[in-house]
């Protein structure tokens, strides 16, 4: 795997136990599982799909403004693996580096930042819409 931003020295990883590196592990997955959810599931066809959208990507959006731009998963990530935390949230790099996998692309960490705001915000429109036509306000 293509690691970017501070994922790439690993010189400068602290000394972490194989447990605490898989616990970061499982914390990378979540934060994949969360994206992807928010990524696609707004074309789902049913509500619980919708809510999904509409509850993660909210949350999502106020963790960033109380944060700083942090992700809260990325930095529980970090910590599990010792890695410092950026001065830079551009350099954060979770998007850049899932689009990397998935793609075999590299995007700059701006380009990342853009799309995962408008990809987010389009996905949390368009379910909302969907619950509202729905009925299920």
């Amino acid at each position: 795997m293509v690691e970017f931003g501070v994922f790439r020295n690993r010189e400068n990883w602290l000394e972490r136990s194989w447990l605490s590196h898989r616990v970061g592990d499982l914390f990378y997955l979540s934060h994949t599982a969360v994206t992807l959810w928010c990524a696609v599931l707004w074309l789902g066809p049913y509500q619980w799909m919708w809510w999904g959208v509409v509850i993660l990507y909210s949350a999502t959006e106020i963790l960033w403004f109380f944060r700083g731009r942090f992700c809260i998963l990325s930095d529980l990530e970090r910590h599990f693996k010792g890695i410092p935390r950026p001065d830079d949230p551009l350099d954060q790099n979770f998007v850049r580096r899932l689009w990397n996998i998935l793609f075999r692309m590299d995007i700059s960490s701006e380009t990342a930042q853009v799309l995962t705001r408008i990809w987010g915000r389009i996905g949390f429109t368009v379910a909302l819409v969907r619950l509202y036509s729905s009925g299920a306000f």
